[in-house]
């Protein structure tokens, strides 16, 4: 009982303080912001090229309900989520996560307090919950039953024969058609290595300030390269979960945290086990774990002292 008594003093202790606090809400206004730049970019894309098929694979868009779109669509949703989350991130200043998976590793790698991580995640869960909820009332409502979101606002008049139908990976991400749920989530989980890699890699290095978050947007372009195509690339639970909760559209969702969460822990892995070093053997790792969840009342005092 002593020992629960003072991990709990422990954690309600840090939970409390204006630092938490004070995190808590820039990683909700981080996400809410980077999410809100990113899906109301790719919901005003232009007409062309989204109201017809460009080409031949008309039959099998209309068996999978897919629409094709032009090149320069996913062009624009790979340069819209690199740069949003970078203009976020510089916006709310460093040592954001905007991204469970990133709390993941960082949690993992003894960076961060468990508690704290899952106050995080929470924060970003929020974000994305938000900026989701904020673009449905700005464009219009999501029918995920039809794979489509109206353009136009749902009290418009004709709203339902004006709406225009696109990729719907865009805004709630879901495996494309003839993608195996396994390869959906080994895609997600390597997006996400190296998304998660770059995180690590410009927390390690010292840099100039503006250039993590610009190596960063680099990195959820590339990822957006590689798998919008087969899974809208998710890469972000809190980017998945937000559209999914105000869709009420989860289907194969487990897959946009599982792939992110797998990747999140083989990213803290490499990096500190052989890319940048910090133990040596696995008793090194948990004697660091004990001291970061300290016990005694002394060291409590001293953990906290570094945590404001």
């Amino acid at each position: 009982m002593m020992l629960i008594s003072r991990c709990l003093h422990l954690i309600l202790t840090d939970i409390i303080t204006p630092s938490c606090l004070h995190h808590l809400l820039l990683e909700f206004l981080g996400t809410a912001l980077f999410l809100s730049a990113s899906l109301s970019g790719v919901l005003m894309l232009p007409a062309a090229g989204l109201d017809q098929p460009t080409n031949q694979s008309a039959p099998f868009a209309a068996q999978s309900g897919l629409v094709p779109v032009l090149p320069e669509c996913p062009l624009q949703v790979v340069l819209v989520f690199g740069l949003s989350v970078a203009m976020a991130a510089v916006c709310v200043g460093g040592g954001v996560h905007l991204n469970p998976a990133v709390t993941i590793a960082m949690a993992l790698t003894l960076r961060l307090h468990l508690w704290r991580a899952v106050l995080y995640v929470i924060g970003q869960l929020l974000g994305g919950v938000a900026s989701a909820a904020l673009m449905l009332v700005l464009t219009g409502d999501v029918t995920p039953a039809l794979n489509q979101v109206s353009l136009a606002p749902p009290w418009s008049p004709g709203s339902q024969s004006e709406s225009r139908i696109f990729h719907d990976s865009r805004v709630c991400v879901q495996v494309s058609a003839g993608v195996w749920l396994h390869q959906a989530v080994v895609v997600e989980m390597l997006v996400t290595l190296q998304l998660v890699l770059v995180v690590m890699a410009t927390t390690d290095v010292p840099l100039p300030a503006v250039v993590p978050p610009l190596l960063v947007g680099l990195a959820v372009s590339l990822g957006h390269l590689v798998a919008v195509s087969s899974t809208g690339c998710g890469m972000n639970p809190a980017r998945s979960f937000g559209p999914a909760v105000i869709a009420l559209d989860f289907t194969d969702h487990w897959v946009f945290w599982a792939g992110p969460g797998l990747g999140a822990c083989l990213a803290a892995l490499l990096n500190d086990l052989l890319l940048r070093p910090r133990w040596h053997r696995p008793g090194d790792w948990w004697a660091e774990l004990k001291r970061l969840h300290v016990l005694s009342e002394k060291q409590q005092q001293v953990a906290l002292s570094h945590l404001q």
